[in-house]
């Protein structure tokens, strides 16, 4: 007589090797879908299989930027808070994904403070490979003196805690930055900001002389809960296709202030806190 399977014994097998894969994100934060079948030994079909199941549940997400999959924010409570993911890019992801300027081709970067003076990106929809016209940003940390992001969230934040920022800045800011704050330029670019409403990126920054790609522009607003500044939502463009009057005109700024008042919403119910900087 010809043995079936036993169901039971299937599902073990399968809880098994979701462990695994739980195990596995959580030593290394991030994998591609390469890396777990390198570390497991299972098929692509059976990884997809049950990372599929692991994203129903809400335990791993697979990121937008590279197509990496990590453990959900909601899994934190039980492997530590350094093996989840962020918060904001876990809610604000389909979010991202939902802007009018994506759909268009023209990408967008979520930000997050991390610390006084410090931001970093932990999401984005830039495309991505070695002929893309726009490189991955994740887990680049912008100049909150330069940048788009920074500017933002230095404008809109209170005013404590702007000061905050700038104090921190000036234990490691380079001599641009320093000079821009000394100098008062940084003063009348927040107050700038906060008459338009958008952060604007300086000319020319981020330009590596390793990668010296084409120039972009980028604007920003930010992410502010009832409990505070979490980050900024920026878009970016090509500077010699659009300028900025072209980028307004095509609606952008209300998407971004829509997209980044829509993250609150979903921050205030998941009860996500603002980083408390002024107790950092």
């Amino acid at each position: 007589m010809m043995m079936t399977e036993n169901p039971r014994n299937e599902r073990v097998r399968s809880l098994e090797r979701g462990l695994e894969i739980i195990e596995f994100l959580s030593r290394r934060t991030r994998s591609s879908l390469a890396d777990l079948r390198q570390a497991t030994g299972y098929s692509n079909a059976t990884l997809l299989r049950l990372l599929a199941s692991l994203q129903h549940r809400g335990w791993v997400r697979r990121n937008i930027v590279e197509g990496q999959y990590e453990l959900s924010h909601s899994i934190g409570k039980v492997l530590g808070e350094n093996a989840r993911a962020h918060p904001l890019a876990e809610l604000a992801g389909p979010i991202l994904l939902d802007l009018k300027g994506r759909r268009t081709g023209l990408p967008s970067d979520l930000n997050a403070v991390t610390g006084p003076g410090r931001i970093e990106i932990i999401e984005s929809t830039r495309l991505r490979g070695p002929m893309a016209p726009t490189r991955t940003a994740l887990g680049i940390r912008p100049s909150m003196v330069l940048s788009a992001h920074g500017r933002a969230i230095l404008a809109f934040s209170p005013e404590a805690v702007a000061e905050k920022h700038l104090e921190s800045l000036k234990n490691f800011a380079g001599k641009e930055e320093l000079r821009m704050i000394e100098g008062g330029f940084l003063a009348t670019e927040i107050a700038e900001t906060r008459k338009r409403g958008f952060g604007l990126r300086e000319a020319a920054y981020w330009q590596a002389p390793f990668d010296p790609g084409p120039e972009l522009g980028a604007m920003a607003v930010p992410i502010i809960s009832s409990s505070g500044v979490h980050g900024s939502i920026s878009i970016l463009w090509m500077v010699d296709d659009m300028n900025i009057d072209e980028v307004l005109a095509f609606g952008c700024l209300d998407d971004l202030q829509k997209a980044a008042r829509r993250v609150a919403e979903v921050l205030d119910r998941e009860r996500i806190k603002a980083p408390d900087i002024l107790s950092m």
